[in-house]
C-alpha cells in the first residue's frame, strides 16, 4: 500500500516538474522568436538608414514599391567658347554623374536590394521590377511604405514570422544634401 502511495505522489511530482519545463521551453521559444523579429527588423531599419543617409537623391516608386536611392556626383565643366568668339569667357555646365545606384524593392512578403555601381537611369516607373532570389535583404516583411518630404525620408515596415508581429517606423535625414535628378 505504502508502495502505491509513494508511486502516486512521485507521479504527480513528475507530472507537475514535466508540464513546468514544457510551458518554460514554450515560453522560452516564443520569446526567443519575438527577439529575434525585434533584432532583424532593427538591423534592417540600421541598413535602410545608412544607404539613406549615403545618398543624396531619393525616390519613391509607389506603383512598384521600390525605394530609389541614388548618389550623383555633380561637377561643373566648362564649356569651350563658340568659334569666332575671340575673347569670350568659358561658360560652365553642371554635369551629375550616378556613382551609385540602389533600388529597394518590396515584392509583398519579401525586401530586395539591386545596387549599380556605375552611371545608371531612374528605371521605369510604371514597369514591372524583377526580383533576384541573389538580392534578397529581408524575409518576413509584409508592409514597406516610405514617405519623402525635402530631405527627410520616413521608412514604415512590419515584419511577421509565425504569430509574431513587429512593425518599426523611423525618419532619416540626407546629410550628403539634396540633389535634384534628373
Amino acid at each position: 500500500m505504502e508502495l502505491i502511495i509513494s508511486m502516486a505522489i512521485l507521479a504527480i511530482v513528475g507530472g507537475a516538474i514535466t508540464l513546468l519545463m514544457q510551458s518554460g521551453s514554450r515560453s522560452y521559444s516564443n520569446t526567443k522568436a519575438e527577439l529575434d523579429l525585434q533584432m532583424e527588423s532593427q538591423t534592417l531599419m540600421a541598413q535602410l538608414n545608412t544607404m539613406i543617409m549615403e545618398s543624396n537623391c531619393v525616390k519613391y516608386d509607389d506603383v512598384n514599391n521600390a525605394l530609389i536611392l541614388y548618389q550623383i556626383d555633380c561637377k561643373k565643366t566648362a564649356t569651350p567658347a563658340p568659334s569666332g568668339a575671340a575673347s569670350a569667357a568659358p561658360e560652365y555646365v553642371q554635369v551629375k554623374n550616378v556613382t551609385d545606384l540602389k533600388i529597394i524593392k518590396f515584392d509583398g512578403q519579401k525586401l530586395y536590394l539591386e545596387e549599380h555601381k556605375s552611371d545608371a537611369a531612374l528605371p521605369a516607373s510604371r514597369g514591372g521590377l524583377n526580383c533576384q532570389p541573389e538580392e534578397l535583404l529581408s524575409d518576413y516583411v509584409n508592409d514597406f511604405k516610405v514617405d519623402i518630404k525635402g530631405s527627410n525620408v520616413t521608412v514604415s515596415f512590419a515584419m511577421k514570422s509565425g504569430k509574431k508581429t513587429y512593425k518599426i517606423d523611423e525618419t532619416t535625414k540626407i546629410r550628403n544634401g539634396l540633389v535634384v535628378y534628373p
